[in-house]
């Protein structure tokens, strides 16, 4: 048996109560009976049907066009806290490229292969130190790339993750299924060996799970950009 969304039951609903009323109050007010108390079963079901087109448009006024503007408003958030997310995560590949020292012009992270990734890895080393670059402010302290990796990219994904999931009830589960993925992701689960002192001279280690998070990235950023976006009616400045 199929089942029909309420909204499509409501608007079902609205079209026979309007076809009821055109029918009665104006093609046939002027027609004989064609059976006994046909005219007043006729005007029964007019009332009843003027009744609930008008309760339609107290539900629509009330309830449906309210509920789209908290949407419009909610997916801002979601849109914004997303972009947040994607940014932070996208960090796990910028430190492996400074820490590579490899011309940031020379690869984009949204096109980047596997293969030129791991180039990349075998060239950075998580016990590196970068220059004018401190943990915490105002008091910094100086921090390995892999321990910035985990501080500037992956706690903050799980900052994010956080805030964006107090909006499931409004989430579509194709975005809760893309941050899922990304949030139980294999480098995810293993990030924070990032922070322990290490005797690995370069990421090689990480490089199939990091660029498997790269790509869960990219999917999530592309989501957020075309989906999201749907939901809300302005124009969001790229960053």
């Amino acid at each position: 048996m199929i089942k029909l969304p309420q909204r499509q039951i409501l608007l079902i609903l609205l079209g026979f109560s309007l076809t009821v009323v055109i029918l009665n109050d104006i093609l046939l007010c002027d027609m004989p009976e064609i059976f006994k108390y046909g005219d007043k079963i006729g005007q029964i079901l007019s009332n009843l049907s003027l009744a609930y087109i008008a309760s339609y448009i107290f539900y629509f006024v009330v309830v449906v066009l309210k509920e789209k503007q908290d949407k419009k408003n909610i997916y801002l958030s979601v849109y914004e806290s997303t972009k947040h997310l994607v940014g932070r995560a996208y960090s796990v590949y910028n430190y492996i490229v400074a820490s590579s020292g490899t011309d940031n012009q020379r690869y984009d992270k949204k096109t980047i292969t596997k293969e030129q990734f791991k180039e990349l890895c075998k060239l950075a080393n998580p016990n590196a130190i970068p220059k004018n670059k401190k943990l915490g402010q105002p008091n910094g302290q100086d921090a390995t790339y892999g321990r910035f990796i985990y501080n500037g990219a992956v706690s903050y994904v799980k900052l994010y993750t956080e805030r964006i999931f107090n909006y499931m009830p409004f989430l579509d589960s194709e975005h809760v299924r893309l941050i899922n993925r990304l949030y139980n992701s294999n480098f995810f689960l293993v990030a924070d060996s990032l922070t322990w002192p290490t005797k690995n001279t370069d990421f090689s280690v990480y490089a199939d799970n990091m660029f498997e998070f790269l790509e869960f990235v990219r999917e999530l950023d592309n989501y957020n950009e075309t989906e999201n976006k749907k939901h809300i009616n302005i124009d969001v400045k790229e960053k």
